[in-house]
């Protein structure tokens, strides 16, 4: 008895008192241990055996889906999964789109507060550029990225706030994916705008080790990027099989023997 309602190690318990009455007046009392946390699953659910595009044909399909990560950090293609999953025959699940906006919530502060960080980079910029107006490159980067910055965080204030959606069709969803992606795209310009304003200015003035640096870095963010959509799949509500994933387990370790 004491063996079964012990408690399992590193997990927390709850204790609730029972009344037992063996007797009119000798009321006794009993401790009951019960864990306060859901058992975890044991079963197979939940797995999934990743299918990159290194162990598949190179199609066109893999060409859009690289210049996607290339240029835009795969990140449309993850709001466009995470949005598909909430919508069903014309219908949203509320639970399911409660959950993406909480994401997507956290998602637009993290850049509004990165899209900060870099209007101060690039008005720290522009007052250490000792040239006058418009008629030097670097500035007129500096400002560009500035300005995506700012429209970066204006959109990003505006899609926020919680609002419903539902797919009526596939240009409702396009458009859909299209305006929530916009505050990274963005982001992501003004960035790139940044580096070339810096890369710019280095040049005029001949700073050869700093431009080296400069493009080693750059070339290996490149590399990296290409790798990661190399050996990884994107997260697109597939079906799977656990028969069939340890099918092409079983072949994959078959034909490296």
């Amino acid at each position: 008895m004491m063996s079964a309602l012990s408690p399992q190690p590193g997990h927390p318990v709850r204790v609730t008192i029972g009344l037992q009455t063996q007797a009119p007046c000798h009321p006794t009392y009993q401790v009951i241990r019960t864990p306060n946390y859901p058992p975890a699953p044991t079963g197979k659910d939940g797995v999934h055996c990743c299918i990159p595009p290194l162990r598949q044909p190179f199609t066109k399909s893999s060409l859009h889906n690289l210049i996607y990560m290339l240029i835009f950090l795969d990140h449309p293609g993850f709001i466009k999964c995470s949005l598909k999953a909430t919508q069903h025959h014309c219908e949203t699940n509320i639970d399911k789109w409660k959950k993406f906006w909480m994401m997507f919530q956290q998602d637009i502060s993290n850049i509004n507060l990165l899209a900060t960080m870099l209007l101060a980079g690039n008005a720290n910029f522009l007052n250490t550029t000792t040239m006058d107006g418009l008629s030097y490159w670097p500035q007129k980067l500096s400002y560009a990225s500035l300005m995506a910055a700012s429209g970066s965080i204006l959109v990003g204030l505006a899609v926020q706030n919680p609002r419903i959606f539902t797919a009526y069709s596939s240009f409702y969803f396009q458009t859909m994916v299209l305006v929530l992606g916009f505050p990274f795209e963005l982001f992501l310009y003004s960035i790139i705008l940044f580096i070339a304003a810096l890369i710019v200015h280095l040049a005029i003035h001949s700073a050869k080790v700093q431009i080296y640096a400069a493009v080693t870095i750059m070339g290996l963010v490149i590399v990296s990027l290409f790798f990661y959509w190399l050996i990884t799949e994107l997260l697109d509500g597939w079906q799977f099989s656990p028969q069939k994933c340890k099918t092409q387990r079983v072949e994959g370790s078959l034909q490296t023997v």
